[in-house]
């Protein structure tokens, strides 16, 4: 018996946390209000002894050591990794069709991870098969580091403006929607959350997952491929 282990209580909130379980997790399997686990928990009550059984399964463990400490301990449970979501895809030589018709625009450094980007082409290439049709698709040349290892200093950016926000995906943001020649502040981040006040969003270099409200960033292009500068 440990120290954290000694009353009910405490083996109840143990074998909940082996288990990788919330309150409100145990509270819905009995149907009863979370708060009554976090009397349990603090051995202001205890559950019904009916209960036990069930809640011994819940927990990965037996009675017994429930209510004893002998027994059988608390297994925990199975760490599942998190599947690695799909990156934005470089886009290969083979997969380029059609005229050199697509914009490049230059971007250059702004504070805080962003880039001033100026719309008036730096240069013209061809499409690469996922802006096929695409009227409005262009390239970025990213700027800074706060998405390295995704995007390098000199990569480039391929950007569908007409795909709805995403979670998982990667997105350059506006404060306003881009004009013909003139300069635009610019995000380019990965868009892990949205709700009706803000995007939720991820950078790598710094690691670090922010919120920005989508009334100063109301603009969302959708990232769907790069080219690599390397």
């Amino acid at each position: 018996m440990t120290p954290d282990t000694v009353t009910l209580g405490q083996r109840l909130r143990s074998a909940r946390e082996a288990a990788g379980l919330t309150q409100d997790d145990v509270a819905a399997r009995f149907g009863i209000k979370r708060v009554s686990v976090t009397q349990w928990e603090s051995d202001t009550t205890k559950p019904a002894l009916a209960r036990l059984p069930e809640l011994a399964a819940l927990l990965n463990t037996d009675m017994e050591w429930l209510l004893n400490s002998q027994g059988t301990p608390p297994t925990p449970a199975p760490k599942v990794e998190k599947p690695r979501q799909p990156r934005t895809p470089i886009i290969p030589g083979k997969d380029l069709v059609g005229n050199r018709d697509l914009p490049i625009y230059a971007a250059a450094m702004g504070g805080e991870g962003h880039m001033i980007v100026t719309f008036e082409a730096i240069d013209w290439v061809k499409r690469p098969a996922v802006l096929q049709n695409v009227r409005g698709g262009y390239g970025i040349l990213v700027r800074g580091e706060s998405m390295i290892p995704a995007y390098w200093p000199g990569d480039t950016a391929l950007v569908n403006p007409h795909l709805q926000p995403a979670r998982d995906t990667d997105a350059v943001f506006f404060h306003t929607p881009p004009k013909e020649q003139g300069d635009e502040e610019a995000i380019i981040k990965r868009l892990v959350g949205i709700n009706d006040r803000d995007w939720t969003l991820e950078q790598y270099r710094p690691a670090r997952t922010f919120s920005e409200s989508r009334i100063d960033w109301p603009v969302c292009h959708r990232v769907v491929g790069k080219y690599n500068a390397r």
